[in-house]
């Protein structure tokens, strides 16, 4: 199917973040998109040519390896606790000095800005930005935040370990997700503690019951309300995941048990429980509840239903056509969730229904596409000392969307009408119009660009052209520009 140049680019604002305005329209956009999605792409805090930044600290490195992801973890809450002790024997500003230095620099601060760096450039200089986009979805279906427990080391490598499993089908990043510390500490599940179990007969424990993780796995991953379970399957699902625990090395860590995710028989609810109708019970495999009730969840008709809607709102609009919620969800049952064939079908439905849908731009989506068309760099400076300087998730706060902070596990807003209003509107006008005025220090041709811009995003009786030309005229080129990016064609995709 053919496409005006507009409507074109449309599209890769639409399932990435746009183009450079000096690169060139592929002559397939829609394969162009699909073969993004065929492997999982590198990801690091990242230069513009793709290569890792060198003028960073050695130690400032995304953990990818459990052991170091559990070690920081560990670590960070050895630190606080200690900090706590000292406060009794120190001044109120040395206690202060030497919290922000051990504590507040490096884990609520450093933690967070490498991580969201990493996504930003990545989004910008990476190899696949349509990978990227895919991953800012699940990354979102599956939450996880700072929060309780003191897991700001656990956030980040939580979410950059879903893109591993992109490329396979559905049951496999749902058991992974479900499973790994991030999340069990994230919902709690590290506390949930079987009624019945030894730890409880025995009072090993005063932790009991927690449906945190119970609740989402139903409600938010997976069924959703719509299909009809009740309280008593969410206390089911709860008891199933008794016993599934985080280990850390600390004084209960058994040498030669792997830390990261820990199967614990004695905090399981013994016996079996009854999801939906059907009874899960494990006999010569402990963890078999549980991996029988993922393997169930991840191919159910409301599984692929929940899905394809959520998919569709997500990249196509809040009220996306039945026919392309109807085709997601036939291809996720026809492939059991095979992930590649689902994205896919996705993309297929974004550029069959361009010119019937349209979808305003999360913060941090319009965000990345203004720096990519602009071709501007996002903030450098990390926050190790006080020098001053924009940080990007400073930037992402001050628009209303400060990652990694989400405040609820059902994640950021994916409908339209949850991110417009005055005043998040006049937000985005006031930054563009710093970024504009910053920008066109070191532009060479800012007149030329724009006109490219226009030319490639708008089409000619579009009356937002018309306007941005007026004032290009008048010689007014920074106010252009901000007319530019915070249009209604560039807020929406």
């Amino acid at each position: 199917m053919q496409r005006s140049l507009h409507l074109a680019h449309q599209f890769t604002r639409r399932v990435a973040f746009g183009l450079p305005h000096d690169a060139a329209m592929p002559d397939d956009p829609l394969a162009w998109a699909k073969a993004q999605l065929k492997r999982v792409p590198p990801m690091d805090i990242l230069e513009r040519d793709g290569t890792r930044r060198t003028d960073l600290p050695d130690w400032v490195q995304l953990l990818w390896r459990m052991d170091d992801v559990m070690q920081a973890f560990e670590k960070h809450r050895r630190l606080e606790a200690e900090s706590f002790d000292k406060a009794k024997r120190m001044s109120k500003e040395q206690y202060e000095a030497e919290r922000k230095r051990d504590i507040g620099t490096p884990y609520w601060q450093m933690e967070h800005w490498k991580e969201v760096q990493a996504r930003a450039t990545t989004a910008l200089y990476g190899q696949a930005p349509v990978f990227e986009r895919f991953w800012h979805f699940w990354s979102n279906h599956f939450m996880v935040a700072p929060g309780n427990q003191n897991n700001d080391t656990l956030v980040g490598p939580f979410q950059r370990s879903l893109r591993e499993k992109m490329t396979g089908d559905f049951q496999a990043l749902l058991w992974h997700a479900t499973t790994h510390p991030g999340m069990l500490v994230y919902l709690d599940n590290n506390t949930n503690t079987g009624p019945r179990s030894r730890a409880a007969r025995e009072k090993w424990t005063t932790h009991s019951i927690n449906e945190n993780l119970g609740r989402e796995l139903l409600e938010l991953f997976t069924l959703s309300p719509e299909s009809g379970y009740t309280q008593k399957d969410v206390e089911a699902v709860t008891l199933i995941l008794t016993g599934w625990r985080d280990m850390r090395p600390d004084k209960h860590h058994k040498a030669g048990v792997p830390l990261g995710t820990f199967f614990d028989f004695n905090h399981h609810e013994p016996g079996s429980q009854v999801v939906m109708g059907k009874t899960y019970s494990a006999v010569f495999r402990p963890s078999a509840k549980l991996e029988d009730l993922i393997a169930d969840l991840a191919v159910h008709p409301a599984t692929a239903r929940h899905l394809a809607r959520k998919m569709c709102v997500y990249f196509l609009d809040d009220d996306p056509p039945a026919a392309a919620i109807r085709h997601v969800e036939q291809v996720f049952l026809q492939t059991k969730g095979h992930l590649p064939a689902v994205h896919d079908a996705v993309l297929e439905m974004c550029w069959a229904h361009l010119e019937t849908t349209r979808k305003f731009l999360s913060p941090e989506t319009w965000l990345l596409q203004t720096w990519n068309l602009m071709g501007v760099t996002p903030p450098r400076t990390a926050p190790l000392d006080d020098r001053g300087g924009l940080k990007t998730q400073n930037v992402l706060g001050d628009l209303g969307q400060p990652l990694p902070r989400c405040p609820q596990p059902n994640g950021w807003p994916i409908r339209s009408s949850d991110w417009i209003s005055k005043e998040m509107l006049d937000r985005r006008v006031r930054f563009m119009s710093v970024v504009t005025r910053d920008w066109l220090q070191q532009a060479a041709q800012p007149r030329q660009t724009l006109n490219q811009l226009c030319e490639k995003h708008f089409s000619p009786d579009n009356p937002e052209l018309a306007l941005i030309q007026n004032v290009i005229a008048k010689g007014d080129v920074r106010s252009a520009h901000t007319l530019f990016h915070a249009s209604p064609t560039l807020l929406w995709s």
